[in-house]
């Protein structure tokens, strides 16, 4: 119904990793930029980016994951960081190719240092993205850090992406020996409220709208304080607000429809 009678082609503020929608704010770039110069150029081994819940961190993941598509650094996604650590070295495993993975550790362990060895003189060079890592157990934290262990003269063997809340920087404080491996950290922050209105027009331009002003000046200025600079929160708002104005049949959303449906949100 949205895209409908807004002549849209898509949605445009759906909650999704899309890179298509992916707005360059300042400090988006920056973190883009650090990320892909740490994985590509560093490959310390360890990355660390941490932000609030619905600010982007999935979003810069995946913008990773797709600017890296047919080079040598393959990415893969792991979203389910509760294992055990002889269940991430499997998937460790499996993700990079290994046929057949021992199940015992002791087996487990140099069967996968050397399966990793032979990708990375084959110019493969593996990335590991850990989604929602502040969930991950303190056993498969001190596994990650040995996973850095696997190298050869120049780099890792595999590169790790933690990607978690701000809580994760606190659990890794007080664990030294990953907190000394880290070779990135970088914080996603909220928009500045002076980027709402752009986050705004990129995504409907996007969808379709081309410059249609459909949210009115002081809609977005609404936007900004309701949504708190949080792109999720932003995408909510924005979207039932799309919907009531449909209802309604406006052409033009205003700050009082926004603010009514942050209010039945809250």
């Amino acid at each position: 119904m949205i895209e409908e009678y807004w002549s849209l082609q898509r949605k445009p503020f759906a909650n999704s990793p899309d890179p298509a929608f992916v707005y360059h704010s300042p400090a988006f770039d920056e973190g883009f930029a650090r990320l892909l110069y740490d994985v590509t150029e560093i490959r310390g081994g360890l990355s660390l980016i941490t932000g609030d819940i619905g600010c982007g961190k999935t979003m810069l993941a995946h913008a990773l994951v797709a600017k890296l598509a047919g080079t040598p650094h393959e990415v893969s996604v792991l979203s389910t960081p509760k294992l055990t650590p002889v269940q991430l070295l499997q998937a460790v495993a499996m993700l990079t190719g290994m046929e057949k993975a021992p199940r015992a550790k002791h087996l487990l362990v140099p069967a996968l240092g050397a399966h990793l060895a032979a990708v990375h003189a084959t110019g493969r060079r593996p990335v590991l993205l850990i989604d929602e890592a502040q969930l991950v157990p303190s056993s498969l934290l001190e596994e990650i850090r040995l996973l850095t262990n696997y190298e050869g003269v120049a780099d890792k063997h595999v590169h790790v992406v933690l990607l978690g809340q701000p809580e994760l920087r606190e659990r890794i404080a007080k664990a030294p020996q990953i907190d000394q491996r880290i070779s990135l950290r970088f914080h996603v922050d909220p928009l500045d409220a002076d980027d709402v209105p752009a986050y705004v027009r990129h995504r409907l331009n996007v969808a379709g709208a081309g410059e249609r002003p459909i949210f009115g000046q002081d809609a977005m200025a609404t936007l900004a304080t309701r949504g708190a600079g949080v792109p999720r929160v932003i995408n909510t708002l924005a979207t039932q607000a799309l919907f009531v104005g449909a209802m309604r049949g406006l052409k033009t959303l205003d700050s009082s429809l926004v603010g009514d449906v942050a209010d039945d949100a809250a």
